[in-house]
């Protein structure tokens, strides 16, 4: 399942007009992140049975890339308001095209988004998948634990 949901959040990335040269996949006993930007998403299927927790750990190199894909021309910081409303969009249409595949019946938290300089985070306690995404520029990953 990792690798459909991998190509999926590939396609929305070039759909976006960001450049993925590689996909890394790996799996780690806890859902920690260490990123300077990290948008969460919580995901629950309506019956409550499953529960998950879908992390955007962006780097400020990645960021900064990525808010130039979305919005050529302009210098936008990742902290504005406009570049933390477009990468919680980016987030957002990512998690929603690859929520038919984890649980067609799932719904979603709004995104949000938790940044700070250091800043580590216990996200789940469950194992996570993590989707690193290599672009020109750094690395995008997508981590996703599920109970």
């Amino acid at each position: 399942m990792i690798d459909e949901l991998a190509n999926i959040a590939k396609q929305v990335l070039v759909s976006m007009n960001v450049q993925v040269s590689g996909v890394r996949l790996s799996k780690d006993s806890l859902h920690l992140v260490n990123s300077p930007l990290c948008v969460v998403i919580g995901l629950v299927n309506k019956k409550g049975e499953e529960k998950g927790i879908l992390g955007f750990e962006f780097s400020e190199a990645f960021a900064k890339y990525a808010l130039n894909c979305l919005m050529p021309g302009y210098n936008v910081d990742m902290l504005s308001e406009i570049g933390l409303s477009a990468l919680l969009e980016l987030a957002n249409m990512t998690c929603g095209n690859m929520l038919t595949r984890i649980s067609p019946d799932a719904v979603t938290t709004p995104p949000t988004a938790v940044f700070g300089k250091n800043a580590k985070m216990l996200l789940n306690t469950a194992p996570c998948y993590r989707m690193i995404f290599d672009t020109p520029s750094s690395s995008l990953v997508v981590s996703l634990s599920v109970t």
